[in-house]
């Protein structure tokens, strides 16, 4: 008996929810439909135009003026080796950051 009221109940819940907000969704006219369509389709192609031109702007910062810094510096097979004791390690932090 318990178990079939918890089910009735969770069927109702369910109606409920679905009956709810399909008025919701008959409530509106198309023409304010067609306005959000609209909205969210411009604030998307904003999106994307803006993630374009960061990826753009900082490929060319990247080419342009941190790859000039760097040109000498070859990255080799070592450059993931983790070192083995402190000396190795700050020898390998002032090679890496070019100190001298």
């Amino acid at each position: 008996m318990k178990n079939n009221l918890f089910v009735n109940r969770v069927i109702v819940a369910i109606l409920a929810v679905f009956l709810c907000t399909a008025n919701f969704a008959h409530a509106a006219l198309p023409a304010e439909i067609k306005t959000v369509a609209v909205k969210f389709t411009l604030a998307m192609f904003g999106v994307v135009l803006f993630s374009v031109l960061i990826t753009v702007g900082l490929s060319l910062y990247n080419r342009f003026f941190v790859s000039s810094h760097i040109k000498d510096y070859k990255l080799n097979r070592d450059s993931l080796r983790t070192p083995k004791d402190k000396d190795e390690a700050i020898m390998m932090f002032i090679t890496k950051n070019r100190l001298k």
